[in-house]
């Protein structure tokens, strides 16, 4: 599917958190686009930001010392930065669904599954029970769950790894959103069964034009199913463009310290390398640019200077003064 007009918009998104009397930054100056129909690939590290993002464009923060600092997020033309609590609760699920990492803890062990899926079309769709159940099998049978009328009363436990995430899927959809954020969505899956995950969520983007935000780690996955690549250490996007150019010819060393540390497809040889030392905590960021301690290219201005975002190709932009200027 050929991605088209532009559906969500952030603006230099930052969240910030307030803890003991400290106040410092989860996610800072984050901007970026979606189209219709395009599936975005979110990369980085545990600890980088990735999540917070997300749940921020929803204003669904995980704690009460978390906060949304500044930014906007321009949704189908509407600001969801602006809406009173009541109107973006309205919003969500209804405009954009999100499935959270391991559904085993975001399915309520007490509900049916089927119960679980209906209360979202019941209290977004105002439809009669009966009727949110009817949509809600067949919901169960578009995510490629057998026999759905007998599943939908079952309980969470009563579901492999892989129907669990199929279910979160189904719940996530309940309403039609344009927008589906799924975060890690085949975290903690054997490879076949991620593979089956990935390709039901490229087949509903295809038959419902559905905009996906995919959260993950693994450039692997990410060259399989995602148009775009948008690449977050420290909390900041650090480059972001087109999957291919991305991954073809990276700007930043830190995405290319990222696809060098991918298994090689044939015969590899020796240690995978990977990159030293640790990712920085969120109360501890390093000044500057934020890779600078694990980056050998970095120099005495890359301790003091936070480098901007710019343009290095028609649509592919990076924040590394350091190899633009090894440019030819």
């Amino acid at each position: 599917m050929s991605p088209g007009k532009t559906l969500l918009r952030v603006e230099n998104l930052s969240v910030r958190a307030r803890l003991g009397g400290r106040i410092f930054y989860i996610v800072e100056q984050t901007s970026f686009s979606l189209r219709r129909g395009e599936v975005l690939g979110l990369v980085g590290e545990s600890g980088s930001g990735k999540s917070v993002t997300c749940r921020a464009l929803l204003r669904l923060l995980p704690g009460a010392n978390l906060e949304l600092a500044e930014g906007k997020v321009i949704f189908d033309g509407r600001d969801f930065t602006a809406m009173a609590e009541p109107e973006i609760r309205a919003e969500r699920g209804a405009s954009i669904g999100m499935i959270f990492q391991n559904p085993a803890s975001h399915l309520d062990p007490v509900m049916s599954i089927g119960e679980q899926v209906a209360e979202s079309i019941v209290l977004h769709r105002g439809v009669s029970r009966a009727e949110g159940w009817s949509q809600t099998v067949d919901l169960l049978r578009q995510v490629g769950i057998p026999d759905p009328a007998r599943r939908a009363r079952q309980y969470a436990h009563e579901f492999s790894g892989g129907m669990k995430q199929r279910a979160m899927i189904a719940a996530a959809l309940a309403c039609d959103p344009q927008l589906l954020i799924a975060d890690e969505p085949t975290t903690a899956l054997d490879v076949t069964v991620q593979a089956q995950i990935l390709r039901l969520l490229l087949d509903l983007r295809d038959k419902r034009g559905l905009s996906i935000i995919l959260v993950t780690h693994d450039l692997g996955v990410v060259a399989q199913s995602c148009d775009s690549i948008a690449v977050m250490y420290g909390g900041r996007i650090v480059e972001r463009g087109p999957k291919r150019d991305v991954l073809k010819a990276p700007y930043h060393p830190y995405t290319a310290r990222l696809i060098a540390c991918q298994p090689a497809h044939g015969a590899g040889s020796g240690l995978l390398p990977s990159i030293p030392g640790q990712p920085p905590s969120a109360g501890d960021m390093p000044p500057g640019c934020r890779f600078h301690p694990r980056c050998d290219l970095a120099r005495p201005s890359c301790r003091e200077d936070v480098p901007a975002l710019v343009r290095r190709a028609a649509s592919h932009l990076a924040a590394c003064p350091v190899t633009a200027e090894m440019e030819p």
